[in-house]
């Protein structure tokens, strides 16, 4: 009698157990996968089916020539917090449900629809309001379960990438700058010159070395010399009136980051002209000073 007094006291229990409380196993689990890039913010929220032996994926499972969402449930949406580029259109802010259409051969075309609550076996019809663009296809390793990335990134934008099975569909996405990396030669020309160097924090405090800033392509270049191997010939790029900070370049000449707010540097003007300068840090810290050489 005891024990199923209890049985009735736990089923009680369960009873007034909140909903998110009880487990739900999906055969195609939600998922998020977020990616911030120069301040603005890519989102897709998708479900995931698995492939569970079927193959192939792609004119079996999914026929040819069908407008599919690239997920399971309900549509996968795509959310930006500022506009952005997808394979050469415009992507206002806003939320997005993500369709594709199949094609056996070539590419395949990538629809967004603003009414992003849509069941996934109910596509929307063509209305103007749609951005349409075509989508790159290629072959990788295979994944089970569909999964959607960032795999590449650059200071301005990246590729987003959609798999399953051994199909991926890719896009590029470029991002508004926050920051005007090029300066006109007129403006950059009364910085240009060998300035001294003087380090006041960190073990190299008080040594005296020198920076020379140049111009180059249409931007304002800084070098130590002797060169600081993780910095190189970096860009000094404006960011107020007389206020530059760093950006770093990689391998292939191409600004992978943006110093900004690690490293500041202000010159400061006599007779109109930038004669001395001060590097500061994060916190404000004086790093290091310098005047302008005759």
């Amino acid at each position: 009698m005891l024990n199923v007094r209890w049985w009735y006291l736990a089923l009680a229990a369960l009873a007034i157990l909140p909903v998110e409380a009880w487990a739900q196993v999906r055969a195609s689990e939600l998922a998020t996968v977020s990616q911030t890039v120069d301040g603005t913010t890519l989102t897709v929220e998708y479900s995931r089916p698995r492939a569970r032996g079927r193959s192939p994926v792609y004119g079996k499972v999914i026929p040819w020539g069908e407008v599919w969402t690239p997920g399971a449930n309900w549509a996968t949406t795509l959310e930006v917090s500022k506009p952005v580029t997808i394979n050469g259109r415009e992507v206002a802010v806003g939320k997005y449900s993500v369709w594709m259409i199949l094609k056996e051969t070539g590419d395949w075309t990538t629809v967004l629809d603003p009414e992003f609550h849509r069941f996934h076996m109910e596509p929307p019809d063509s209305a103007a309001r749609q951005i349409r663009f075509p989508v790159k296809i290629d072959q990788a390793p295979s994944v089970d379960v569909l999964t959607w990335s960032f795999p590449e990134l650059t200071i301005s934008g990246g590729t987003i990438a959609m798999q399953w099975g051994t199909t991926r569909a890719t896009m590029k996405f470029s991002v508004q700058p926050s920051l005007q990396v090029t300066l006109a030669e007129a403006e950059a020309r009364p910085y240009l010159g060998r300035y001294q160097y003087t380090a006041m924090t960190g073990r190299d405090s008080g040594k005296v070395s020198a920076f020379v800033v140049s111009y180059e392509n249409g931007t304002m270049k800084g070098e130590y010399d002797p060169t600081v191997d993780w910095m190189g010939r970096f860009a000094l790029i404006r960011v107020a009136p007389d206020v530059f900070v760093p950006g770093l370049y990689d391998s292939k000449g191409e600004l992978y980051e943006v110093l900004r707010p690690d490293m500041i540097i202000t010159f400061t003007r006599v007779n109109g002209r930038p004669m001395t300068f001060e590097e500061r840090w994060e916190d404000d810290t004086l790093g290091a000073s310098g005047k302008r050489l005759p």
